[in-house]
Parts: structure tokens; C-alpha cells; sequence
């Protein structure tokens, strides 16, 4: 079985920036929450090379994630 590549270096937030980031995205528009939550799709999106997405990457695309489902429509 393959075994992923250990990078000691992986960013990624911490408590304080996550909310932070919680209450930015919390305070966006609906158009420019969803346009926030493509890009970041796209960023963690895996290419032919394999390239894993950082932490910090899947951190803020879960965030808005979580953030567009509490979003009215």
C-alpha cells in the first residue's frame, strides 16, 4: 500500500485564525461567499501530479463550506 509523502512544514490555521476566518465569511454576501467557496474548490482540487492541497486550503474550504449551508438563499 502507498504511503503519503510526510511534510513536516503544513501550514495551517490556528484557533484565533479560524474564527477569523468564521467571521468573515460569516459578515459576505451570498454571490461573494459562493465565489470564495469555488476558488477554493478549485484550489484543493487534485491535479495530474498528485499534488495534495494544504491543510490551510481544506480548512477555508470547509469553513465555507459550513458557512454557505447556514446561508439564506
Amino acid at each position: 500500500m502507498a504511503r503519503r509523502h510526510y511534510v513536516q512544514d503544513r501550514d495551517q490555521l490556528t484557533p484565533a485564525e479560524l474564527e477569523e476566518l468564521r467571521q468573515n465569511l460569516a459578515a459576505m454576501p451570498r454571490s461573494k461567499l459562493e465565489i470564495y467557496y469555488k476558488a477554493r474548490h478549485n484550489a484543493c482540487a487534485y491535479n495530474i501530479e498528485g499534488r495534495v492541497p494544504s491543510p490551510r486550503l481544506i480548512q477555508e474550504f470547509v469553513q465555507a463550506w459550513k458557512q454557505l449551508r447556514k446561508a439564506p438563499r
